[in-house]
């Protein structure tokens, strides 16, 4: 029935605000946005519950009534990124936003993506994979390859593997930054890393003996010796998560690619 709500608010374009106004929501009603191209990167915010569907609309709901005004940052795969004022309010939640796609779209910009993703086409078929941080939980593996550089664009390889008979159904992948000495993560200690551009991941299934791979550009970033780059995979309705650890060390040998 919920989901019969949302569709049929999609639908009603001319009651529709837009996202770059205010969104509200609340803990007993989804409010929607719909963005007008396919979502890059993870989304985690502790404050708030959050799905995704079909690519490009996102559902959100509070999950503490004590929630503060908070900006979400959203990473499309086209390029460009939105922030979105996101607040709490009982009688304006519920709504379908829709984001308006900019106007200013340029040919530089499209074909710049386009570079990015044969860059990331090239990287991943290829043969050879050396490899540079890896973690394993119960017979599923996660191993990063070779870091590239591209200009100032950072390209991360991760080969996942599963070495059992169940399919491993990926729910998110990040990438953050976090001090080494830190004993208890917090929210505040992390910087989290968008990608610019993803590879392969339009499947987030690893099929029983079987394996994938993904490609992820990040913008350069500096990363001082204290601290280190992690890549988070997890599982969906699952427990095998994995963590990888990169070093400053690892991406300063970072490979150019023409």
């Amino acid at each position: 029935m919920k989901e019969l709500k949302i569709i049929i608010a999609i639908c009603l374009l001319p009651f529709i605000s837009l996202a770059q106004d205010t969104v509200y929501i609340s803990q007993n009603k989804i409010t929607t946005i719909q963005f007008p191209s396919e979502i890059a990167t993870p989304i985690s915010e502790s404050d708030i519950d959050l799905q995704t569907r079909n690519g490009n609309l996102l559902l959100l709901k509070a999950s503490d009534k004590q929630f503060q005004f908070i900006s979400l940052k959203i990473n499309t795969i086209d390029g460009e990124e939105y922030n979105i004022p996101i607040a709490f309010s009982y009688g304006r939640a519920g709504q379908a936003n829709k984001v308006k796609q900019r106007v200013q779209q340029n040919r530089a910009k499209s074909v710049n993506h386009n570079s990015l993703t044969a860059i990331s086409e090239r990287i991943a078929n290829r043969k050879d994979f050396k490899n540079t941080a890896g973690a394993k939980e119960r017979r599923i593996s996660a191993d990063l390859g070779t870091i590239n550089i591209v200009n100032d664009q950072l390209f991360f390889r991760l080969k996942i593997k599963n070495g059992s008979n169940i399919n491993y159904d990926i729910d998110f992948i990040r990438f953050y930054v976090r001090d080494l000495k830190t004993a208890k993560r917090t929210v505040t200690q992390e910087r989290e890393i968008s990608p610019i551009i993803t590879y392969g991941f339009d499947s987030k299934t690893v099929l029983g003996k079987h394996s994938r791979q993904y490609v992820f550009g990040l913008k350069k970033f500096g990363l001082a010796r204290d601290k280190a780059l992690f890549v988070e995979v997890y599982e969906k309705n699952g427990a095998r998560h994995l963590y990888l650890k990169v070093k400053q060390a690892d991406i300063e040998e970072a490979k150019s690619i023409k």
